[in-house]
């Protein structure tokens, strides 16, 4: 179905077919998952070019897909100009480089076809969900949370930032993740206040935050959760912090239905922090759609116009980074809108203020 929408924009721009080279728009199209490969889907076919080490994989993956093999020492776009004579085909701007594009102008020019750019053609189908897709996005968040139920007790002051991410990969791959969804974050105590601090080699003391942000893939889809918790006792000026940010979390999912956009979430959320004096610490976007990968189009940022709609999925996710103060706190979930609008949260692990035992 989402390839008889493609061809519908295709038709509406004018255009006889489009170049996919985003890997994962490519995925979600014919079902191939190799690393390197350009699909050429027309108004009536789809056409997949890949070299000898992936033609067999592209036959066990695809089906309806018209396998043309690239032979050894000929380039990907040599072998595309006897497909696109005359013709007009859209390009996904955001994934091509610029001496690629200029490779592919003229191959175009020679053959008389044209080149067009186009942005999140395939994207604007991947964030609308089907059944499948929100079964596999719930199994990676349920990962995520039996994750954080096996790691938690194993933290011990001396631990390095490094030592409980490499743990946290650990744990999730044993419980069924196909890897992390992106580089691990583990920060603690001052290094909180940064957004996206890097696990480091920093020893994790006793009576500070610590704030971790990983997700787990399952069936190729991605989930991302971030909980913040006390290591001991920390001061009272973090607790109420937390809570306030916490509230507004919670009032951001409370928020989600059909009449809004994305931008009104966001900005409604800065808005209840503001009332305790926080959106200046509030540095980035509200949150980002999640699916075949962590961060999909679109986003949940100030100005985004795109209503929400049944079946979406996406984070929500604000933090407040107090450097002054040395901690941020950040509290993140997936969520999918069901079809009357709400907001069903899947990543369950409890976001209660909570404080681990230092001391064992």
């Amino acid at each position: 179905m989402h390839l008889d929408k493609l061809r519908e924009q295709l038709v509406r721009l004018g255009l006889d077919g489009l170049l996919i080279t985003d890997k994962i728009n490519r995925r979600y199209l014919c079902g191939f998952t190799g690393s390197n490969g350009l699909l050429l889907v027309t108004l009536d076919q789809l056409y997949l070019f890949v070299d000898g080490r992936y033609t067999q994989q592209a036959r066990q993956q695809t089906s309806g897909v018209k396998i043309c093999e690239i032979p050894v020492g000929e380039r990907i776009e040599q072998v595309l100009s006897s497909y696109i004579n005359g013709k007009t085909i859209g390009f996904e701007e955001k994934t091509i480089s610029y001496q690629t594009f200029k490779q592919y102008q003229q191959v175009f020019t020679q053959e008389n076809g044209q080149l067009f750019a186009t942005q999140n053609l395939v994207e604007q189908l991947r964030m609308v969900k089907s059944p499948k897709e929100i079964t596999a996005i719930k199994r990676a968040a349920t990962i995520a949370d039996q994750t954080l139920e096996t790691i938690l007790p194993l933290i011990r002051v001396g631990m390095t930032e490094l030592e409980v991410a490499n743990e946290i990969d650990y744990q999730s791959k044993k419980l069924g993740s196909e890897g992390p969804a992106f580089e691990t974050i583990v920060a603690s105590g001052v290094r909180t206040a940064l957004p996206h601090a890097h696990a480091s080699q920093k020893k994790i003391q006793a009576n500070e935050l610590i704030m971790i942000d990983f997700g787990a893939i399952y069936q190729g889809y991605y989930s991302d959760i971030t909980r913040t918790f006390a290591f001991g006792t920390v001061a009272d000026q973090i607790k109420k912090t937390y809570q306030q940010v916490l509230t507004a979390q919670k009032q951001a999912i409370q928020a989600v239905s059909f009449e809004k956009s994305l931008g009104d979430i966001d900005q409604y959320t800065r808005k209840q922090l503001e009332k305790d004096h926080l959106a200046k610490y509030f540095s980035h976007n509200l949150g980002h759609g999640i699916g075949l990968s962590c961060h999909e189009y679109p986003s949940l940022m100030p100005n985004e116009a795109i209503k929400i709609q049944k079946n979406m999925t996406f984070t929500i996710e604000p933090g407040v980074y107090l450097a002054e103060a040395d901690f941020g706190i950040r509290i993140e979930d997936d969520i999918v809108v069901t079809e009357d609008g709400r907001a069903e949260i899947m990543t369950k692990f409890t976001k209660e203020w909570m404080t681990i035992d230092c001391n064992r």
